[in-house]
């Protein structure tokens, strides 16, 4: 029986939005409650849906996305290694600057939003949802509405439904880990886009080509962290070597004999 593949797997993640815009616009609407409407195009901006690990190279899942006057960077981010709040400022700052050329005014740059789902939990409140803007320190009057970070901790949302909240049921569906739990959450539901998107996971599932690339990240993934396991190894042991060399050296000019040597270094000793 094939391995369940939850929507929180990045390559799963990016294929599931971007194989369905619709689905794509509803979780954004609901996520960052945008109102948005018929009239708001979604134009997918980084359109390969399964990464390429070509050479062992591992390549970035986040969605590129743009709307009338707004860009979204969505990101999946299953482990904590490598994530911090630079790396999210940085990205942002390259899509919020992206195709800005001399000539252009500054006004005329895009509400960019950068939108984090993780598989960890990263800050210490109870919330799921982080929401960061740019205010006035004491006054908290906003500077400008171009910058809108949202992070959402997976493991913080609660079991329990919460009236009113439209980003419940995405997060949930996004951190399934089995039929049944989609399930659940299909039967409590009456938006059609998470029944959409729930079918969407399941066609995922069935795809034997999307299973062979995640096969394919995590051997690339094990090699790479394997490869470093050894380097790191052999990085101590040549540092230890060097280390016995200075000790003898050192020794010597300061008149120790090689009997003597040998009897304080023991088997780092060499001739």
């Amino acid at each position: 029986m094939n391995e369940f593949i939850s929507a929180s797997h990045d390559v799963a993640f990016k294929a599931l939005f971007v194989r369905n815009p619709d689905i794509l616009k509803a979780f954004l609407n609901d996520s960052l409650e945008l109102n948005l409407t018929d009239d708001d195009t979604i134009k997918i901006l980084s359109p390969e849906d399964i990464p390429n690990f070509a050479e062992g190279k591992v390549s970035r899942f986040d969605v590129h996305v743009r709307t009338a006057n707004r860009r979204y960077n969505v990101e999946m981010q299953a482990s904590r290694t490598g994530f911090s709040a630079e790396r999210v400022l940085y990205y942002w700052s390259q899509l919020y600057g992206d195709g800005f050329e001399s000539g252009n005014r500054y006004e005329e740059l895009d509400q960019t939003y950068s939108i984090n789902v993780l598989g960890f939990n990263y800050f210490k409140c109870k919330k799921y949802h982080s929401s960061f803007s740019i205010f006035e320190d004491e006054r908290f009057e906003r500077l400008t509405d171009k910058l809108s970070i949202h992070i959402f901790e997976l493991p913080k949302v609660p079991g329990e439904l919460i009236p009113g909240d439209h980003t419940q049921d995405w997060m949930e569906i996004i951190k399934a880990d089995t039929e049944e739990a989609l399930e659940t959450i299909r039967a409590r539901t009456e938006n059609p886009m998470i029944n959409k998107a729930i079918d969407s996971i399941y066609r995922l599932n069935a795809d034997e080509r999307l299973r062979e690339q995640i096969r394919v990240q995590r051997k690339a993934e094990l090699d790479y962290g394997n490869d470093m396991a050894v380097a790191k190894a052999k990085g101590i042991e040549i540092g230890e070597a060097k280390a016995y060399s200075d000790v003898v050296e050192n020794m010597r000019r300061n008149g120790f004999s090689e009997e003597q040597i040998k009897l304080i270094v023991g088997a780092g000793y060499k001739d």
